[in-house]
C-alpha cells in the first residue's frame, strides 16, 4: 500500500467516523423527542399472505455443500426452458423480482435467489463471511445445483455487482447478462473517485463501515426505510402496504439486520481496477435514470466495459427499476433475449 492509499484509508475512517457521529447524534435527538418507541420493530413472527402467493412460483431450498450454506429461492416456470437467475439487492429479497417470476415464466425458468444473508437464506454472524468472494462463489454452486449448463443472470444493485463478477470469473456459464442499476466494478471505482457526486450519494456506503449505529438508523420507527427508499419517487402506487409488510416481516426476524450491512463492511475501497478485463458475456445494461444511489453516467462507464453491450435507460425509473417500471423492464429483456436466440 503506497502513501496515496494509506492517506485514502485514514480519511475514509475519519469520515465513516464523522458521519456515523452525526447520525447518531440526530437519532438520538429524535428518540428523545419521539418517546420510547422510536427504535421499535414490531414483532411479526407470520409472513404476510402476500409471500406465498402462487402467482410468484414455488419456495425451495439448496444447500451449498462446498460453501456450508443453505440459500432460499422461488421459482417458476419450466426447468427444460432457459434458465434466468436473479439476484437481488440491498435492502431487498427474492421479492424484488416478484414481477419478473410472474411475467418472464412463460418462455424461461426464472429463479430468484435469496443471497447468504437475506430472507429465508442462512446468516453467518462473522463480517468476514460476507467478503465478496464469498458471494460469488455461492451463485456460481447454486446456478450448478440447479441442472443447466448456462444460464442467463440477470442482476440488481448488490446483486449487480455479484453478477458483474460472476461473468468475468465464470464467463462460460453464461447466455447473457442483465444488469439492472448494478455497478460494474470499473465503472463504480472511477465514479466513485472521480466524481463529487457519486462521492455523496454514496455517503452509505461509508457509512455502513461504523458497527452499530447503522443497524440502529435501520431501526427507526418499525423499518420506516421501505418507505422511505421505496416509495421516495413517482412510483409510490407501485409499493402498496402489503408490498412494503413483505420486506419489513424479512428484516424485522431475529438477526436479519446485520447481515446485510456486512456486505458494505466487506468492499475494499483500495481495490485495484487496472487488471479487470472486458466482459466477453453478452451485456443489457437497463438503468434507471434517477437512481438516488448511483450516477446515470455509470451505466455508459459499465457498457465500455463489455465486449458486447446495449445500454436501456429508463428516464423516469429511480434505483428500483424492474419493480418501479416492471413491464418495460420485461419487455426489453424479452427483445434482448430473443435477439440472442433465447
Amino acid at each position: 500500500m503506497d502513501v496515496k492509499q494509506i492517506i485514502r484509508l485514514i480519511v475514509l475512517k475519519l469520515l465513516s467516523a464523522a458521519i456515523a457521529l452525526t447520525v447518531l447524534a440526530g437519532l438520538l435527538f429524535r428518540r428523545w423527542r419521539s418517546g420510547g418507541n422510536y427504535f421499535k420493530i414490531k414483532p411479526r413472527p407470520t409472513p404476510p399472505s402476500i409471500l406465498n402467493d402462487k402467482k410468484w412460483g414455488t419456495h425451495r431450498y439448496m444447500s451449498l455443500k462446498k460453501q456450508g450454506i443453505r440459500l432460499h429461492y422461488v421459482e417458476k416456470g419450466n426447468s427444460d426452458n432457459p434458465l434466468i437467475v436473479c439476484l437481488h439487492g440491498f435492502p431487498e429479497c427474492w421479492f424484488s423480482w416478484r414481477h419478473q417470476l410472474e411475467n418472464l415464466s412463460d418462455k424461461y425458468w426464472v429463479v430468484a435467489v435469496d443471497m447468504r444473508g437475506y430472507a429465508d437464506s442462512d446468516k453467518p454472524s462473522a463480517k468476514s463471511a460476507y467478503d465478496i468472494a464469498l458471494l460469488v462463489e455461492d451463485i456460481r454452486e447454486f446456478i450448478l445445483g440447479l441442472g443447466q449448463d448456462k444460464c442467463v443472470l440477470m442482476a440488481h444493485d448488490w446483486g449487480g455487482a455479484i453478477a458483474w463478477q460472476l461473468v468475468l470469473r465464470y464467463p462460460e456459464l453464461f447466455h447473457a447478462h442483465v444488469s439492472c442499476n448494478g455497478p460494474h466494478p470499473v465503472a463504480f471505482m472511477k465514479a466513485f473517485r472521480k466524481s463529487w457526486k457519486q462521492l455523496f450519494m454514496s455517503w452509505y456506503m461509508v457509512f455502513f463501515q461504523t458497527p452499530y449505529i447503522p443497524e440502529l438508523s435501520l431501526r427507526v420507527k418499525d423499518l420506516e426505510i421501505f418507505e422511505k427508499a421505496f416509495r421516495g419517487g413517482q412510483y409510490k402506487e407501485a409499493y402498496p402496504d402489503n408490498v412494503i409488510e413483505a420486506y419489513k416481516y424479512y428484516y424485522a426476524q431475529k438477526g436479519a439486520l446485520t447481515p446485510p450491512i456486512n456486505y458494505y463492511r466487506n468492499i475494499d475501497f483500495e481495490r485495484g481496477t487496472e487488471n479487470i478485463p472486458k466482459v466477453t458475456v453478452p451485456t443489457l445494461i437497463i438503468w434507471g435514470s434517477k437512481d438516488a444511489y448511483l450516477v446515470k453516467e455509470m451505466a455508459i462507464l459499465a457498457g465500455a466495459e463489455c465486449e458486447t453491450s446495449v445500454v436501456k435507460y429508463l428516464d423516469n425509473a429511480t434505483h428500483w427499476v424492474q419493480q418501479d417500471e416492471p413491464q418495460q423492464v420485461n419487455s426489453i429483456v424479452r427483445e434482448y433475449l430473443a435477439s440472442k436466440s433465447l
